[in-house]
């Protein structure tokens, strides 16, 4: 049986942390941390003439299917670096024990350890809040969750992911507080801290899209993505990116892909990084018009990007980029 996202209550995460005299490395124990239900607030734009199409308000959540929550213990330690953003840092997690016990390569499928940056506790808090928004996505759009987990730092102890990954605009200010009209009192509080380790650990995907021209079946499963998350009432077409957009996961061990509830097909790809999606009164004609310009645009970037470079020819692809 597939090990469920809520299974786990802790994690000891080795390689991570240093202590700060010594220099040698320090196993951390964080524990689940669960995003208020009121974390995000819903953009809600009133009807107006010549508005945009708009619901009377936004979908709710679909009930979870997960189980009552486990209390089970995950041994791991940060591997091979991934990849990193303004955010985060994302590390293979490698050296994986569930209770003491090697997984079973049936249940538990290769992970990653996504690493908040000191000043970005509220926006992978705003990340934790989607895949629980989206769980009926997961492992179909959008990767399997297994947990928001945190841990208080002592001040005798460093992360140096963050200095040795350093983002490209390091400044103080999480971008997130720009986003909502309302700040949930827990994001203020966050944005103050840098004692934290915060974490998301998430099933490990495919590589992410290659630049080039790409099929229009490619183009149709990448479009798919984002017109799931829309019967939600999600927006999340403001970070369309091909570094956002990565294959199924397919190195064993790794779970199946499911069929997505919405559109019922079974995506080669998925999307990633929500700390800039928005839940909103969209009717699905709205959503589709602004998504769709989003990902075209990010097609048309992508073909310009691998333009010169030898690119393998799909028999089905077209001139225009885009349906």
């Amino acid at each position: 049986m597939a090990l469920a996202q809520n299974a786990i209550r802790s994690i000891t995460l080795e390689g991570v942390v240093q202590d700060s005299a010594t220099g040698g490395s320090v196993p951390v124990t964080l524990h689940r941390k669960n995003a208020p239900l009121d974390l995000v607030a819903p953009h809600h734009i009133l009807r107006r003439p010549m508005a945009p199409v708009l619901l009377e308000s936004t979908p709710e959540r679909p009930p979870s299917r997960l189980p009552p929550p486990g209390t089970s213990h995950l041994r791991c330690h940060a591997g091979e670096f991934i990849g990193d953003g303004q955010s985060s840092i994302v590390f293979a997690a490698d050296k994986v024990e569930l209770d003491g016990a090697p997984p079973d390569a049936r249940s538990v499928p290769r992970l990653v350890v996504k690493i908040a940056r000191s000043n970005r506790l509220a926006a992978l808090a705003r990340d934790a809040w989607f895949y629980d928004e989206m769980e009926c996505l997961q492992g179909s759009s959008i990767a399997r969750c297994y947990g928001w987990f945190e841990a208080e730092l002592t001040s005798d102890q460093v992360v140096p992911a963050w200095s040795d990954h350093p983002a490209e605009n390091p400044d103080d200010h999480d971008h997130v507080l720009d986003i909502d009209e309302t700040i949930h009192p827990d994001q203020l509080q966050r944005t103050a801290r840098r004692d934290v380790l915060s974490i998301l650990v998430l099933e490990r995907l495919g590589d992410k899209l290659q630049p080039g021209r790409h099929p229009k079946s490619l183009r149709k499963d990448v479009m798919d993505l984002y017109k799931d998350a829309s019967h939600l009432g999600i927006a999340i077409d403001e970070d369309v990116r091909r570094h956002n957009i990565l294959g199924a996961p397919h190195q064993e061990p790794c779970l199946p892909s499911l069929t997505s509830p919405f559109t019922n097909r079974t995506h080669a790809w998925r999307v990633v990084d929500f700390e800039f999606g928005v839940k909103i009164n969209y009717s699905i004609g709205q959503f589709k018009v602004s998504y769709e310009g989003h990902v075209n645009r990010m097609f048309r970037d992508t073909q310009e990007e691998g333009a010169g470079s030898v690119m393998h020819i799909y028999a089905d692809s077209d001139e225009s980029g885009s349906d």
